[in-house]
């Protein structure tokens, strides 16, 4: 499969074990080529609250309900792996936040206690260059 084009704020629907599709917005350029990615779910009572989005114009239309950034599920991903994980059928990418909304994912990783080291280290990078 090809690579596909990644800007930041784009929503990407991809297929992880081991419950299927989950949605994923890049927040970081890491490299030439990599991105970190921060995975959106629904709000759970034990949900890091760093980052809640609500939905609206802000945020992709695929985001329906009180939704949270579940910072422990980063990863970072070039576009060819990227495109290798989307879901079949899903439009690329599946919806893109406005710049306040990124930002409030970006400030929210810096302040998350479950965002590994490694990725708020390059988030910091990303973001204070």
């Amino acid at each position: 499969m090809s690579s596909i084009t990644i800007n930041l704020g784009d929503a990407f629907l991809i297929d992880t074990p081991p419950n299927g599709q989950h949605l994923y917005i890049a927040i970081a350029q890491t490299s030439d080529n990599n991105y970190l990615f921060v995975n959106i779910t629904t709000r759970k009572p034990n949900s890091e609250t760093a980052c809640i989005l609500l939905p609206g114009a802000d945020v992709p239309n695929f985001i329906v309900h009180e939704s949270i950034v579940a910072y422990q599920y980063a990863r970072e991903m070039d576009a060819t792996t990227l495109a290798g994980l989307i879901t079949s059928g899903s439009p690329i990418p599946k919806g893109t936040c406005s710049l306040s909304a990124l930002s409030k994912i970006q400030q929210g990783g810096l302040i998350s206690k479950r965002l590994k080291n490694k990725y708020k280290t390059v988030l910091k990078n990303y973001l204070f260059k």
